[in-house]
C-alpha cells in the first residue's frame, strides 16, 4: 500500500483534531446564529429530534465503523488486501440496510415520538432528519474503511464538508422560514395557516417550522458528506497498489466476513445504543419531570428564574419545559461536546495503530500508543474543562449576547458541565483503546452502568422544583466519572502495560489548574480596566493558553517522545532544546 497515505496515531490524531476544531467552528457559526434567530423554545424542538435520530444512528453506525476499522487494520497488517477491499463492500450493503430501516422506524415512530415527550411541535423536526439517518449509514461504511487504512484524510475532509453545507443551508431556510412566517402574519395575521393575534404568537406559530428548517440542513449536509466520500473513492481510490492485491491472499467468503463483522459491531451497536436510548428515555423523563414541576410549582420557577423568562413563555406556560430543556440541550451542552469531539478522534486515530500492535505482539509499540492517546486527551481536555468552569459566563456572553435570559440560566449548568468534560473526554478513547485488544465487550457494560445512574439523577432530582433543570448536569457529571474509570482500570487490566499515571494525568492536570486560576485572574483584572466585553474574554483565554504551555514545560509535562511522534517532530524538537524549553 502506498505508504504516503498512511498516518501513525499522532498525525492521524492531528488530522482529525484540526477537522473536529474547524467542524466546530463552524457549528457555533450554525448554532449561534440558530439559537439567537428560534431561542430556547425553538432549541427545544430542534433538539427533541435528535433524541430519536441519535439512538437510531448510533445502532446503525457506532459498531459497523469500529469493526471495519479493526479488520481492516488486521488484514493490512497480514498482506490480506483483497479482504480488506471485500470487507468495505460487505459493510456497505450491511450499512445501506440498516439505514434504510432506520429511515422507516424514524418517519413511522415520529408522531409515537413527540406525543410520548408531551412535544408535538417537534414533529416537522423529527420527519426533517429521517433522511440524514440513511446518508449517515453511507457515509459512515467510507470512514470506517479508510480509518483502517490509516488514512483519515477522507474521514477530515467529509467533516469539514458537512458542517460548511449545514451551515449554509441551515442558517439560509431558518432565516427564509421566519421572514415568510412573518411576512404572512403582516399581510393576514395568519402564520402557515394559524390564526395569530400578536407578533409574539406570531413567532411561536412559526418557530416549529423554522426549527425543521434548521433540521433539513442537516439533513443536507449529510447528503453532502456522502456524495464526497462516494466520488472521492471512485475517482482517487483506497491507496491499494496492484501489486499488493497480487500478492494477496483470497479473501474469506462475504457470510464468514459478516460474521466477523457482527461479532465485533453488535456489543459496540449495543453499547452506544444503550448510551443513547438513555438519553431517549433521559428527555422523555426530564421534559416530563419538568412538566410536572411546571404544573405543581410554577411559581417557585417564576421566582427562581425571576426576569429571565421571555414573553412567548410567560404568555403560555406549558412551554416552561421545552424552554428550559432547550437553554440545557443547546447552550451548556453545546460547549461540553465540543472537547469529547476532539479527543474522540484520537480514539479513532489509535484503534488501527494499536490493533496493528496487538496483532502483532509488539508490547513496546502498544505502550507508546496507548500512553500517546491518553497523555494527549488529557492535555487537551483538563484545561478546557476547567478553563469552562471558570469562564463559563464570560464564553456563554461572548456567544449568545442576544440571549442574556438564557445565558443567566446555563452559567451554572456550564460550570458543572465544565468538570464533566474532563471525565467524558476519557470515555472514548479508552473505549476505542479496548476494542483495538479485543475487548468489545466492556464498553458496553460500562456505559449501561454510568448510563443507569445518570438516569436515576436525573429522574429523581430534576423533579425537586428548586433543583428542575439545574440538576441535569450533576448526572452527567457522575455518569462520566464511573464510565471512565471503569474504562481506564480495564484497559489497564487487560492490556497488561503498566502505565505513567503521573506523566499521563497528574501533570497535565498541574498545568491545566494553574492555567484556569490565571484565566480566573486575568478576567477580573482585564474587565476592571478595560470593561467587560468579548475582546477581554478572547484575551484572557489566550493568555491563559500561553500560560498553560510555558507551565506543562515547566514541569515536564511534555517530553522528548512527544514532540517526536508529531509531523516534523524532529525539527521541532530542535528549535525547543535551541530555547532550552525541553531537555
Amino acid at each position: 500500500m502506498s505508504e504516503g497515505k498512511k498516518q501513525n496515531l499522532v498525525q492521524g490524531a492531528i488530522i482529525l483534531t484540526m477537522a473536529t476544531v474547524i467542524v466546530k467552528l463552524i457549528g457555533a457559526l450554525f448554532k449561534v446564529p440558530l439559537t439567537n434567530m428560534i431561542g430556547g423554545v425553538g432549541m427545544g424542538y430542534f433538539n427533541s429530534a435528535y433524541h430519536l435520530f441519535n439512538p437510531l444512528y448510533a445502532f446503525c453506525t457506532a459498531g459497523l465503523p469500529v469493526a471495519i476499522s479493526k479488520l481492516v487494520a488486521e488484514s493490512v497488517t497480514l498482506g490480506k488486501y483483497r479482504e480488506a477491499r471485500k470487507i468495505m463492500k460487505v459493510s456497505t450493503l450491511m450499512f445501506m440496510a440498516a439505514g434504510i430501516t432506520a429511515f422507516l422506524v424514524m418517519i413511522f415512530g415520529s408522531k409515537i415520538f413527540v406525543k410520548s415527550i408531551d412535544n408535538p411541535n417537534a414533529l416537522w423536526c423529527v420527519l426533517a432528519l429521517s433522511p440524514a439517518v440513511f446518508f449517515g449509514c453511507m457515509t459512515s461504511s467510507y470512514r470506517g474503511y479508510y480509518e483502517g487504512l490509516r488514512n483519515m484524510y477522507p474521514t477530515g475532509i467529509s467533516q469539514v464538508i458537512e458542517a460548511v453545507v449545514k451551515l449554509l443551508t441551515g442558517t439560509g431556510l431558518t432565516y427564509l422560514v421566519l421572514d415568510i412566517g412573518m411576512s404572512q402574519y403582516a399581510k393576514s395575521g395568519t402564520v402557515f395557516g394559524i390564526q395569530v393575534e400578536t407578533i409574539n404568537e406570531a413567532k411561536a406559530a412559526a418557530l416549529p417550522y423554522a426549527a425543521a428548517a434548521a433540521v433539513a440542513g442537516v439533513t443536507l449536509s449529510t447528503l453532502a458528506g456522502w456524495l464526497f466520500l462516494l466520488l472521492r473513492h471512485k475517482i482517487v481510490g483506497d491507496g491499494i497498489m496492484r501489486k499488493d492485491l497480487l500478492a494477496s491472499p483470497a479473501a474469506s467468503s462475504g457470510k464468514t466476513l459478516m460474521k466477523r463483522i457482527l461479532k465485533i459491531a453488535i456489543p459496540v451497536c449495543l453499547g452506544s445504543l444503550a448510551m443513547n436510548i438513555t438519553s431517549l428515555v433521559d428527555l422523555v423523563s426530564i421534559m416530563n419531570r419538568l412538566s410536572g414541576v411546571v404544573e405543581n410549582s410554577y411559581n417557585t420557577l417564576l421566582e427562581m428564574y425571576k426576569g429571565n423568562i421571555p414573553e412567548e413563555v410567560l404568555i403560555k406556560p406549558s412551554e416552561m419545559g421545552n424552554y428550559l430543556y432547550g437553554i440545557f440541550s443547546t447552550m451548556p451542552t453545546t460547549f461540553f461536546n465540543i472537547v469529547p469531539a476532539i479527543t474522540s478522534a484520537l480514539g479513532i486515530s489509535a484503534l488501527p495503530n494499536v490493533t496493528k500492535a496487538w496483532t502483532e505482539k509488539n508490547r513496546d509499540a502498544m505502550k507508546s500508543n496507548v500512553e500517546a492517546t491518553l497523555k494527549l486527551t488529557a492535555l487537551i481536555a483538563m484545561p478546557a474543562g476547567l478553563g469552562l468552569m471558570t469562564l463559563s459566563r464570560p464564553i456563554l456572553e461572548m456567544f449568545f449576547a442576544s440571549k442574556m435570559q438564557e445565558v443567566s440560566i446555563a452559567v451554572p449548568m456550564l460550570q458543572v458541565m465544565g468538570a464533566a468534560v474532563i471525565f467524558v473526554s476519557l470515555v472514548s478513547p479508552s473505549n476505542s483503546l479496548l476494542q483495538a485488544i479485543g475487548r468489545v465487550d466492556l464498553p458496553v457494560k460500562f456505559m449501561i452502568t454510568g448510563a443507569a445512574v445518570k438516569l436515576a439523577m436525573n429522574f429523581f432530582l430534576v423533579a425537586i422544583p428548586k433543583f428542575n433543570i439545574q440538576a441535569a448536569p450533576y448526572g452527567t457529571l457522575v455518569c462520566y466519572i464511573i464510565m471512565s474509570v471503569l474504562a481506564l482500570g480495564a484497559l489497564i487490566r487487560h492490556s497488561k502495560i503498566k502505565l505513567n499515571l503521573f506523566s499521563i494525568f497528574v501533570k497535565p492536570f498541574f498545568a491545566a489548574a494553574v492555567c484556569a486560576g490565571s484565566a480566573k485572574l486575568v478576567h477580573i483584572w482585564l474587565s476592571g480596566v478595560m470593561g467587560a466585553g468579548r475582546l477581554v474574554t478572547v484575551i484572557t483565554i489566550g493568555i491563559a493558553a500561553v500560560i498553560y504551555v510555558i507551565t506543562l514545560f515547566m514541569v515536564k509535562g511534555v517530553e522528548k517522545n512527544d514532540i517526536k511522534m508529531l509531523p516534523k517532530g524532529e525539527k521541532i524538537l530542535k528549535v525547543l532544546e535551541k530555547f532550552k524549553l525541553i531537555r
